[in-house]
């Protein structure tokens, strides 16, 4: 099942240097999950060529203009390109006060725009799906903000088709049998599901914590994810200056990783301070080496880790 993310943008607070401000692209079986939603996005969406018709969700963290202020132009272009699917917005209060703004702007939208409202304070469930559960994760931020866990739901085991035919397994019973059940035969007796199916691959995470101070409680949310997504604003000379604004230096985010048992770390939200980011990854890489730089137009698929499929 396809799982990816695209980085639409990686920069901080400002642009610069061909980086927009945070925005990204959750593909999950050809649904598109938008989280964060920086000024520009309908034209990332044209730069690397997105079908907006598929985005039927919009996470945000938080009312910071970097992460809200492409909603009147993306919502705007949907309608003018004659949009009727619905649309939903996640995030915290704030954002549904400036969504309704952003709707005032876009006269007459061809298409109905709803607002869930996310606790930032909370862990909890706050959008399923037939493959996906998303959870808000409590960030520690200069305004109330939330990070996302996207999980991906277990798959049904899968058939030895072979075995259906000898064992005679009528077509009624399959569905149970990929859920778990063991089949009970008049002629062979119970014969069990581990001898019958094959097991799914493990399903797989992805975290989205921007922005935030570190705060080791986050760990206990996000524990084992594959990918995790976290804001590395600042190297570790300006760590002063991360505390100050309720940031990350790039080391916090590291160490998330680490404590957190994460697959991989993906960092982004860069200050314009650093036109080149090889530092910034060197300082990832000293703490948990299995880093990697996001970039705009960024494609990383998500994979399980060995010995977890």
């Amino acid at each position: 099942m396809r799982f990816d993310l695209t980085i639409l943008g990686c920069s901080g607070a400002v642009p610069a240097y061909r980086r927009y401000p945070t925005m990204q692209l959750l593909n999950v079986q050809e649904q598109l999950f938008m989280i964060d939603c920086g000024e520009g996005a309908q034209m990332r969406f044209s730069d690397f060529s997105v079908k907006w018709g598929k985005l039927s969700h919009i996470f945000i963290s938080h009312h910071h203009g970097d992460h809200v202020l492409g909603l009147p132009g993306l919502l705007s272009s949907m309608g003018l390109n004659h949009r009727t699917s619905p649309l939903t917005v996640f995030g915290p209060p704030k954002v549904g006060a400036f969504l309704e703004q952003a709707c005032s702007f876009s006269e007459q939208l061809s298409f109905p725009v709803h607002f869930e409202s996310v606790d930032p304070d909370r862990n909890a469930l706050v959008y399923e799906s037939r493959h996906l559960r998303v959870y808000s994760l409590p960030l520690r931020h200069s305004v109330p903000a939330t990070g996302y866990l996207f999980q991906e739901k277990e798959r049904p085991r899968s058939m030895r088709g072979e075995l259906i035919e000898k064992y005679q397994i009528p077509y009624q019973a399959i569905p149970g049998i990929r859920n778990g059940d063991d089949f009970v035969s008049s002629v062979h007796g119970v014969i069990p599901n581990g001898a019958l199916t094959i097991a799914p691959p493990a399903p797989r995470s992805f975290a989205f914590c921007s922005d935030t101070a570190y705060q080791p409680s986050l760990t206990d949310y996000i524990y084992g994810v594959d990918l995790l997504y976290h804001e590395a604003t600042f190297l570790q000379q300006h760590e002063a200056q991360a505390k100050e604004t309720g940031h990350s230096t790039v080391k916090d985010a590291a160490r998330t990783a680490l404590e957190a048992n994460a697959g991989t770390l993906l960092l982004g939200h860069y200050s314009t301070r650093y036109p080149v980011l090889d530092r910034i990854l060197q300082e990832a890489v000293s703490v948990f080496p299995n880093t990697i730089l996001g970039s705009d137009g960024l494609i990383v698929p998500l994979t399980t880790r060995p010995g977890t499929g």
